[in-house]
């Protein structure tokens, strides 16, 4: 018996889909699958009825993870199924070929942060500096804080003389002042 399976959704390629379907066709003499479009993964697969029945059941049942399926459809097909000994071996190949080009992409990708870490390290043992120079001018500002407030100090004790000498010296004019216009007034005989 020979079916074709054709999964629709936004999410069944890259996502390791043919993968995950040649794991559920163990049972099957054939199977083929293709990613087709942007949005379709095409399965082909041959076997006694049973086995093919059971595939395409686990099709419509399960799922690898992050994939979107809006259809799953399944019919009759005539022609030619390759063995799955055969499609593993070619899946094999493809899968090896993205992981080198995967593995030679990283290679650039890390030797690119190698540099930016490089960079950041760099960046950091200025900031290290600067942090350094902050803290010199902290301790300063402290140094000028408590210098400030000891002048402050001073200045309110002075300003405290002050005022209670001002007080002394016109309680003093004041009193020397009423006697001087009392004597005024006795003089002039307005008391």
């Amino acid at each position: 018996m020979q079916k074709r399976v054709v999964i629709t959704g936004s999410r069944v390629q890259d996502v390791g889909y043919r993968l995950f379907l040649l794991s559920r066709a163990s049972e099957l003499s054939g199977f083929a699958a293709e990613n087709v479009g942007e949005d379709k993964v095409s399965v082909l697969v041959e076997g006694d009825e049973s086995a093919v029945n059971a595939f395409a059941e686990a099709v419509r049942r399960e799922r690898p993870p992050l994939t979107s399926v809006s259809d799953i459809s399944v019919e009759n097909f005539v022609g030619k199924v390759p063995k799955i000994e055969d499609f593993r071996a070619q899946f094999s190949l493809e899968q090896l070929v993205k992981i080198a080009i995967t593995g030679v992409e990283m290679k650039g990708d890390i030797k690119e942060m190698k540099g930016d870490i490089k960079e950041m390290k760099g960046d950091i043992k200025e900031m290290k500096g600067d942090i350094k120079e902050m803290k010199g001018d902290i301790k300063e500002m402290k140094g000028d804080i408590k210098e400030i407030i000891a002048k402050q100090d001073e200045t309110i004790s002075e300003i405290r003389s002050l005022r209670s000498d001002l007080k002394s010296w016109m309680d003093a004019r004041f009193s020397a002042l009423e006697a001087d216009v009392r004597l005024i007034k006795e003089k002039l005989g307005l008391i």
